[in-house]
């Protein structure tokens, strides 16, 4: 009954003879795009499967956590573990388990990825700070080094222009949300500033499922007459959240959980993070340009755990100092148009942990110390033809210091060097006023993370066999807009992994994979049937397996072969609606590696979303899972039980937005 009538409903809203404008296309192929080539280039340049995730996209989606932004892009799979911003996983190219650590996060070219085996903290970005969101599908370990052996998301804040205003917004919904924010911006002469104060809070979806975040966001900038420009960026974030944990398909069938409800109702954690991040950028010449970042991060994390009556806690402390100088030289050879940028990545991370409780107490020491030296040239053979290279050399040192408090085990002091090399060469092929084509060949490592090289629990604790896990990929493509209402874009894959890292639980340590392989279809498709109304179309197929060995043919665990998604966008002033779904394939659970489990069976989900701008007033309002299908994103087994677990997604919920903007 609920759905006839929502679907009668939408069906009525597409037939009121409201006024239409025309909606953008979102393969503007002059749009700029800083991530690529780390400077300024239109992205019809760019030999890779890149998109931009505008501001406007994300208002009209009516999103409030960058997970659910991500949902709808081809190539990228997106899952959390808790059914709220926390501890969301955004997987580029198919790595389940290890997706955090295979893709590569920044905020405006800061590296947001921490040196152990944790998520990106996603949440602490604000959506009402960003300007628009870039995405490289493949390996970019020339530009960018460790963890890009998937991809690289980088997110632009926006820079405050014109006169100052105020903004306040509050948004509420389904699980007691309340999320309250209030910011200014503006620019006076060559000064701009933005800022946002912002605080996320709802009991969630489940049992001991709650979150409660604050957060403190900056940006400046101020541009000297004399070619000089500085940018600072500095946050605050603090939250303390509830571990509602898994819950075992014995448990769900018999009916002693029900979805809802948690068997770990005490476990809890929290965090503290704070950065400053300086940029200077100068021009030395009309086509030189020097530009140096100097970044440094504090974050602290704790997690209480209660193993059966005992208590267990972890305390961790990361800091990160970073110097990021860089040229850039714009600078034609033989009248043929040339860009070459070369730069180094200088990475200080020390951390420290602390453990007690089930008989251990105890506390490591870890310093990982990265550079690298990276140049990449963008050559223009012909008019239309763009050739370009790159290559980076880097290396990498971990430190070990652990302690027993206990004197049970004796200290371990020790340290670990390794080294690797990415290169990449690509042709583009610009096709006039329509699109371009290309294709293009990369090398990608990822170093191991500190949780991977090291366990006082394991034998050796220090794991010294572990290998970086190294690619060789080669991708083909082609972005071509028919007519300005009518575009797409589709890109091929082929790429072979060596030594791909993973958790072995037979051995209870992380191990490398001998050879694994992924090669798959990423397709987009948009048409503006009519002024106002769009119909935009994604799939993506990825075919994730083992290369060989015992495991040879098996696919990757929580790697689905196929996703799809489609969106209909209606804009009628001042009212923008959007009704949008996505289909997942089914999957292997985490640490299934023979396959040997039943699969996660794939879902549709739906939603609808509607924005109502008013002079200074915006109110959003959205329902989620509209059919309230009863679904989970993630999954693992353990092979000692032989057991399932699910952690249950949200069923059917609800946001309501309330924004309005003052300017002087």
């Amino acid at each position: 009954m609920a759905r006839g009538f929502l679907l009668y409903l939408f069906l009525f809203l597409l037939c009121v003879p409201f006024h239409c404008f025309p909606q953008e296309s979102p393969y503007t192929l002059e749009s700029i795009v800083v991530t690529a080539t780390r400077t300024e280039t239109r992205i019809k340049e760019v030999p890779a499967n890149v998109s931009i995730i505008s501001r406007e996209q994300i208002e009209e989606k009516g999103v409030r956590t960058l997970a659910d932004v991500f949902r709808d892009e081809q190539g990228i799979y997106t899952r959390s573990m808790l059914g709220n911003p926390k501890f969301s996983a955004v997987d580029i190219r198919g790595f389940g388990e290890t997706a955090p650590q295979n893709s590569l996060f920044l905020v405006d070219g800061r590296r947001i990825n921490d040196i152990d085996m944790s998520h990106a903290d996603l949440m602490q970005v604000p959506v009402e700070m960003i300007e628009r969101i870039e995405v490289y599908r493949g390996p970019a370990s020339v530009l960018y080094g460790d963890n890009a052996i998937g991809g690289v998301v980088n997110i632009l804040l926006r820079k405050g222009e014109g006169k100052p205003s105020i903004i306040a917004g509050l948004n509420t919904g389904s699980y007691d949300l309340y999320n309250p924010y209030l910011g200014a911006s503006g620019k006076k002469g060559a000064f701009s500033y933005n800022i946002l104060s912002s605080s996320y809070d709802t009991t969630g979806y489940r049992h001991n499922n709650d979150l409660h975040a604050k957060d403190v966001l900056g940006s400046f900038s101020f541009d000297f007459p004399s070619r000089l420009s500085i940018s600072l960026k500095a946050g605050h974030h603090r939250d303390n959240y509830g571990l509602a944990g898994p819950l075992s398909a014995l448990q769900l069938h018999t009916g002693l959980y029900g979805r809802k409800d948690s068997a770990t109702p005490l476990d809890e954690g929290n965090t503290e993070d704070n950065f400053v991040d300086l940029d200077a950028v100068i021009k030395l010449s009309e086509t030189v340009q020097f530009s140096v970042g100097a970044a440094y991060r504090n974050r602290h994390t704790s997690f209480h755990y209660d193993m059966n009556g005992i208590p267990w806690d972890s305390m961790r402390r990361f800091e990160t100092f970073s110097l990021t100088p860089k040229i850039t030289v714009r600078e034609d050879i033989f009248s043929l148009k040339n860009t070459l940028i070369a730069g180094i990545d200088y990475y200080d991370s020390p951390s420290r942990s602390a453990d007690y409780g089930m008989g251990t107490n105890s506390t490591t020491n870890i310093t990982k110390t990265e550079w690298g030296f990276y140049v990449h040239d963008e050559l223009f053979i012909l008019k239309n033809l763009l050739f370009s290279a790159g290559y980076r050399l880097a290396k990498v040192k971990y430190d070990f210091d652990y302690t027993d408090n206990t004197g049970f085990m004796a200290p371990i002091n020790d340290f670990v060097k390794n080294e690797k090399e990415a290169w990449r060469a690509g042709l583009n092929y610009i096709i006039a006023d329509k699109g371009n084509a290309f294709v293009n060949f990369a090398t990608g490592f990822r170093f191991p993370t500190t949780d991977e090289y090291f366990s006082p629990f394991s034998v050796p604790p220090i794991n010294e066999n572990l290998e970086p896990h190294t690619v060789k990929e080669v991708d083909l493509g082609i972005r071509y807009n028919f007519a300005k209402y009518l575009g797409t874009s589709v890109t091929g894959f082929y790429g072979r992994h060596k030594n791909e890292i993973y958790y072995n639980p037979l051995t209870f340590q992380n191990s490398n994979y001998d050879r694994t392989k992924r090669r798959g279809i990423e397709a987009t498709m948009f048409w503006l049937i009519v002024p106002g109304l769009r119909l935009d179309l994604g799939y993506t197929y990825l075919d994730a397996v083992f290369d060989g060995d015992d495991l040879d043919g098996n696919r990757i665990p929580m790697v689905p072969a196929q996703k799809f998604n489609a969106g209909l966008s209606w804009a009628v002033d001042p009212l923008t609606l959007t009704f949008s779904s996505q289909y997942i394939g089914d999957r292997y659970m985490t640490s299934d590696m023979e396959n040997n489990f039943p699969k996660m069976g794939g879902f549709t989900v739906f939603d609808l979303t509607a924005v109502y701008s008013w002079k200074s007033f915006k109110i959003t309002g959205a329902v989620k899972n509209i059919f309230d299908r009863q679904y989970s994103e993630y999954g693992v087994v353990s092979n000692g039980t032989r057991m399932q677990y699910y952690y249950p997604s949200p069923e059917r919920n609800y946001l309501l937005g309330v924004q309005y903007t003052y300017k002087f």
